[in-house]
């Protein structure tokens, strides 16, 4: 008699790795004129349809849709049924910054999380208010208004947004840094840009709208703050790149004097591009 293996099961997958569920597809005011559109069609003598809400009340549909909802028969109830369930979840996710507001705001007030798990009915089994309840509601909302679309509702990704936020800082502040280090190099090198531009000695793709250059013309007087100077960096490269390709393009020298040329390497060299863009 053959002995049958045992099933091995998989791994469970943790719940902060797997991906987050979206928002439905269509619309909330589609949805909201779909409904209209099926209680339209079963009931065009229907005194009821006269008092139907507009489609920005989606509130108000959807609770006319439900109280209504014994109007539709067969596939039409249960299309608007599904669409009720969609419009639901739309007005559940849009309360969400609402809610997490109004918690911040309470908090600062001086509410507890006591107080708060009491309110918002987080009671544990001896029917006493669960603190740590109310505080892993306010880490899911902060996920979901403060993450990306694909973080998942979890208590414990609020640590990672908090750390996601903080690198950014720092990789700003670095940014900053660096080109408040190197401006008065870019200064120049960005006004002598300009200079053998206008003077056609930077040849530019006809084609192409000067987005790069104009945005440099724009911003080379115009550095008032460190974040603006260190933005600087973000132009001349623009430019340098846009020139680079399209001596490349256009099978070209870059630029038509050797002033013009050595200004372009120099440029790149401080924005980090090589001769191959």
């Amino acid at each position: 008699m053959m002995m049958r293996r045992p099933r091995r099961t998989p791994a469970p997958t943790a719940r902060d790795t797997r991906p987050a569920r979206q928002a439905p597809e269509e619309q909330p005011r589609a949805l909201a004129a779909r409904l209209y559109e099926l209680h339209r069609e079963a009931g065009r003598d229907e005194p009821y349809l006269e008092r139907w809400p507009g489609d920005a009340e989606l509130f108000g549909v959807l609770t006319f849709a439900q109280q209504y909802a014994s109007q539709l028969k067969g596939e039409a109830h249960r299309k608007a049924a599904v669409l009720r369930m969609q419009l639901a979840e739309w007005l559940r996710l849009a309360a969400d910054p609402f809610q997490l507001s109004a918690i911040d705001d309470a908090r600062t007030g001086g509410t507890s999380w006591k107080e708060m798990a009491l309110v918002l009915r987080y009671l544990d089994r001896l029917g006493e208010p669960n603190p740590g309840s109310a505080m892993n509601l306010r880490k899911r909302l902060y996920v979901v208004v403060n993450g990306r679309p694909g973080d998942r509702r979890q208590p414990q990704v609020a640590h990672l947004i908090d750390r996601r936020a903080m690198e950014a800082r720092i990789a700003e502040a670095q940014f900053i840094a660096a080109g408040e280090a190197r401006y008065v190099e870019l200064d120049a090198v960005a006004r002598a840009l300009l200079e053998h531009y206008e003077a056609g000695e930077i040849p530019a793709d006809p084609d192409d709208d000067g987005f790069w250059w104009d945005q440099l013309a724009e911003a080379v007087d115009d550095r008032h703050s460190a974040s603006e100077r260190a933005n600087l960096l973000v132009y001349v490269r623009g430019v340098t790149r846009e020139a680079q390709a399209y001596a490349r393009r256009s099978d070209q020298p870059p630029a038509t004097t050797e002033q013009a040329e050595r200004v372009l390497e120099q440029a790149a060299a401080l924005v980090g591009l090589d001769g191959d863009g």
